[in-house]
Parts: structure tokens; C-alpha cells; sequence
């Protein structure tokens, strides 16, 4: 393991255990497949960001996204 990732790891140990747990649900979630293609995942960013900005998706809140009761 390379240094910045021991340094990584030791302050990920460091956190409370709410926010170990967030952050190992992320991390898992970054490494599981996604079966869509390069080209449908594109489409569908494309149209999200359409949703936003014409202001028919509000989006979500720092709050809301980062919620730890979830």
C-alpha cells in the first residue's frame, strides 16, 4: 500500500464510527459495476442536468445528501 494510502487509512480509523460507516458505504458503492454503457450513463447525466437547470429537479440539499441517518 502506498503511503498516502496508509495516511488514508489511518485517518479514515481516525473518524467516528457514523462516519466510518458512511464513508465505507461510499467507497463500496465506488467500486460495484454499473451495467449501463459510457454512452447511457452520459444521456442520463445530460438529462439530469437538463432537469436542473430548467428548475423541473431542485435538486437535493448538502443536508439531504449528506444525511447520516439514512
Amino acid at each position: 500500500m502506498a503511503l498516502t494510502s496508509v495516511y488514508l487509512a489511518e485517518e479514515a480509523l481516525a473518524l467516528p464510527a457514523a462516519e466510518r460507516s458512511a464513508l465505507a458505504r461510499l467507497l463500496m458503492e465506488s467500486v460495484s459495476g454499473d451495467e449501463r454503457s459510457d454512452a447511457a450513463i452520459r444521456q442520463d447525466l445530460d438529462a439530469r442536468l437538463a432537469r436542473l437547470r430548467s428548475g423541473t429537479d431542485a435538486g437535493l440539499s448538502f443536508e439531504a445528501v449528506f444525511d447520516e441517518s439514512a
